[in-house]
This record gives C-alpha cells, structure tokens and sequence, in this order.
C-alpha cells in the first residue's frame, strides 16, 4: 500500500522542482520477522553513508500521464517487493550501547518522493564533463537536517531511512529514478539481487530471490570492542567513531570547496582490454612471472588504473613523483572469507578491502604492465578467511594512526587512490516498469574526500558493445592531467 503524504512546511517548490510530494510507500502485506536487526562490525564500517544508484529513463510521450503510470508501476512494485525485504521498509535510529545503531524493521515504508522539473532532464546529468547532480534530485529534502554531501552529518531526529526513493520526471519526457540505500544495511553485491528481485516483481509480480539477513555468526562491535579501544562504558565512543568508522574528513558543501571533485564518465571496449592481455602475455614471457591463462577484465583495468594513478604525482606541481601510491579496491568475501562461509543470498556488508604492495610511483612505472598485473592477480588470489582478518585489522590500525597522527602530511602514502568495480553485477539495467530498460545507469557519489582519488567500474548499456563505464572522481586538476597519459587514453579509447 502507497501512502503518501505532504511534507510539512515544503512548498509546491523546492529548488529546481517545480512540484515535490513527499510520502512512504508501505509494504503490501507484513510478515512475521524480527522487529530489530543489529549491525555486525562490518556494517559499521560504512557508518550512515547512502548510496545512490541513478537510472535514467525516457518515455514515449510527454504527457502526464505517462509519468503518473510510471510513478504507479514503481511504487506497486516497490510495494510487494518490501514485504520480503522487510528491513527496508525500517529505519537506522541511535543505539544507546556499543552496538552504535540499530536497525527498526517497523514495517514504515520507504521513503518515497515524486517531484517534476519543467527543464530537459540531459541538462542535469552531464555524463562527460562534470557528473554532479543538484541534491533536489535525490530524496534529501525529505530527512529534515540529513545532507547528502556530508555522509556525517546527523539528521535532526536522528533517524536514517534505510530506503529513499525518489521519482523525477522532466519535460522532455525523461525520468531519474534514484535508488538511494544506507551502506550500512547491506553491500552492492546484495543491492544488485535486490535489483533483480524488483524487476522480476515489476514483471511478474514474484520473484525467485530469497534474501538472508541474519548476523548472528559475524562479529559485533562488542565483540571488537578492545581493538577500536573502546571502554564499557561508551565514554568515549564518540572519539572511536571518528576515528575509525569515519574514516576520512569529506568536504563539506563541495561545490564551493576547495576540495571539490570533478567526476567524468568514459567508456571501455572489448578490444582495449585485449591489447592490455596481450601486453601482460608479452611481459610474462620476458619476465618468467606467474600468471593465469587469460586476466579478467577486472584485473586489466584495475591493473591499468593503478598505473595511472602512478603517474599522475610526476605531472603535478606540488609533488616530486618520488610519493608512495596506495591503491586499493573491494572484493566482495561472502564464501571466501566467512567460516562457516556465507551463502550468496545474504544481505549484509562482506568485503574485504584489497590493495596490492605499496610502492612508489617511481617503482611502478619503471615495472612492466605485467609486473603490476602479477601484484593485483595475487592480492586477489590471497584472499581467505586468514588474510581477510589480517587486512581488516590493518585497516583498522591504520585508520586509527592516521587520524591520531598530529601530521596527516607524515603518513608514508601520500597519494591515496582506489577503484570500485560493479562490472560484475548483471541487474543495473533489468530494471522495467513498463516503459523499457534504463538508458543510464550510475551510482552517484556525493561527499567529496580530500585527495582520494577515485575510480568507479559500471556495468554498460546491454546494447552499447562497451566492457564496462568507467566514472573517474578525482581532483579538477588530476581530472586534466589524466587526460594527458596515453596509457589512459588508450583505455577509453
């Protein structure tokens, strides 16, 4: 059932919306499960963070009631959809002990909003020179005090919703759903099922998926509580909190800092990742190094980012090329990491954080494009239930370093880098309410962190013949330099 109900003190609009309604949309039927759901230490790793996912679509006409059937399908859909995802119905409140937050599975509905723009839609997302979308266009003018740009920013009554929806339709005909999820309820792996199972529900009205949210074999902060150095009596948790579960200093209000962040879109073909096999055949052979039979595509990429980013300190002013580069990406550990493992279906966060040596630029780049590729192949091979736990301790103990540091300028990685791969997720663009596939789908990434370069690997349109898109979130001026390596050109060519 769709309840929908006015915000109060919101005008008919808000910004660039021309009309804004603000209300819930309630699961279709309630079942029995459990009122609280508990996040494990790795949920919390990802502290109050959302994560927008943005698809865009067209219909066939610019009336509106093309737009009020699309709005219906979605939330009919959404509807059902919510009464087996039952904790995204919930919301994240303040725990007053060391589990920090919990989440209320009170069967409230997800946050739902319906706005229109009398403007073109392609005017808003600007794919190739700065994808930076107004805050209006996702949902945030619906938690009083919550601010997108800010990932720690407390909403005034201290509750996050666990799902914001929000429906844009412009007058072109265009329409920007945004799927906007708090990272601390699960990971993109378990959002791309999530996926599935709503568009299989869009068509069908069922879905084959069914999701597993119990946390009770995974460790709690409790359960952590000596590592971080918290005290029983939470005196000083909020200390901990900032030093470890948020982790960076983001950039209030980016687009008028000084730390704002360009992000451009670019796309990867089949015959960029062969030249990149190839040349780590070549290197293999001359180099007598181990590696498989054939690199995924992954292992191309991220291999080629991570040269990249290495030589992006040469051509900048204010360092010396001689800077560490740490470069790291996720991978996902359900089955790997987990004893006993866990099954595909759970929906929860379970990555591990994977970094291949540090080294210098000036290391990396006097090494073979195989060389880097044998480093990034191994890290990915090493991971196990062992080495998981031992990176996620190091992780710990160095997000705790760095924010004790009096001198964050003396830490040994100077140049932070990192991708973010959902290459492999197949259901971005399942997502049909009747008007056909998206023509777009992105995460969209607000907060900005200081010097943390970023880069982050989508799945491509199903007919665009592209390997992946790639959105590189980096510094206005790294933006430009990137732009003059041609092993980067190269890739996008």
């Amino acid at each position: 059932m769709a309840v929908d109900t006015t915000m109060p003190g919101l005008g008919p609009t808000v910004g660039i919306l021309k009309t804004v309604v603000v209300g819930k949309v309630a699961p279709s039927f309630t079942t029995e499960h459990p009122e609280v759901i508990y996040p494990s230490v790795y949920d919390l790793f990802v502290l109050d963070t959302y994560i927008p996912i943005v698809s865009l679509y067209r219909l066939d006409n610019t009336l509106p009631s093309a737009f009020s059937a699309f709005i219906r399908n979605v939330k009919d859909s959404l509807s059902k959809l919510q009464s087996l995802y039952y904790p995204l119905a919930g919301k994240w409140v303040v725990a007053e002990d060391l589990n920090i937050r919990k989440l209320l599975c009170n069967d409230e509905g997800a946050v739902f909003v319906e706005a229109t723009v009398d403007d073109e839609m392609d005017k808003y997302f600007d794919f190739a020179h700065d994808f930076n979308p107004p805050n209006e266009l996702f949902g945030e003018l619906a938690i009083p005090g919550f601010c997108a740009e800010d990932a720690h920013k407390m909403p005034l009554n201290k509750e996050w919703p666990n799902l914001l929806v929000q429906v844009t339709g412009f007058k072109c005909g265009g329409v920007a759903l945004v799927v906007a999820y708090n990272h601390m309820f699960t990971d993109g792996f378990a959002i791309d099922r999530f996926l599935k199972a709503w568009s299989e529900i869009a068509a069908t009205g069922h879905t084959s998926m069914k999701p597993n949210f119990d946390r009770s074999s995974l460790p709690t902060l409790f359960d952590k509580a000596q590592m971080f150095g918290l005290s029983p009596d939470m005196k000083n948790v909020d200390d901990v909190l900032a030093n470890v579960f948020r982790t960076y200093n983001t950039a209030r209000s980016f687009r008028s800092s000084p730390y704002r962040s360009v992000s451009k879109c670019y796309q990867i073909h089949p015959d960029a990742v062969e030249r990149l096999r190839r040349k780590a055949k070549e290197g293999q052979a001359s180099e007598s190094l181990e590696l498989p039979e054939r690199l995924t595509n992954f292992e191309c990429i991220s291999t080629q980012m991570w040269r990249c980013f290495s030589r992006l300190p040469v051509v900048h002013e204010h360092m010396t090329g001689s800077e560490k580069v740490y470069f790291s990406f996720p991978m996902e550990a359900r089955e790997r990491t987990c004893n006993p493992p866990l099954m595909e279906d759970f929906v929860g966060n379970m990555f591990v954080i994977v970094s291949p040596p540090v080294q210098t630029g000036a290391e990396l780049r006097q090494k073979s494009f195989a060389f880097a590729a044998c480093k990034v192949h191994e890290s990915i091979l090493d991971l196990n239930a062992d080495s998981a736990e031992d990176r996620w301790t190091t992780t710990t103990h160095a997000r705790l370093q760095k924010s004790q540091s009096e001198n964050p300028e003396s830490c040994p990685t100077v140049l932070q880098t990192g991708l973010t791969s959902w290459i492999q997720f197949a259901n971005f663009y399942a997502l049909d309410f009747g008007f056909g596939i998206p023509l777009r789908v992105t995460p969209c990434i607000f907060y900005t962190i200081p010097e943390f370069h970023m880069a982050y690997l989508m799945p491509p349109h199903p007919q665009s013949g592209a390997v992946a898109d790639i959105m590189l979130r980096l510094s206005p001026r790294m933006s430009e330099l990137i732009l003059q390596d041609p092993d980067f050109l190269d890739l996008v060519s």
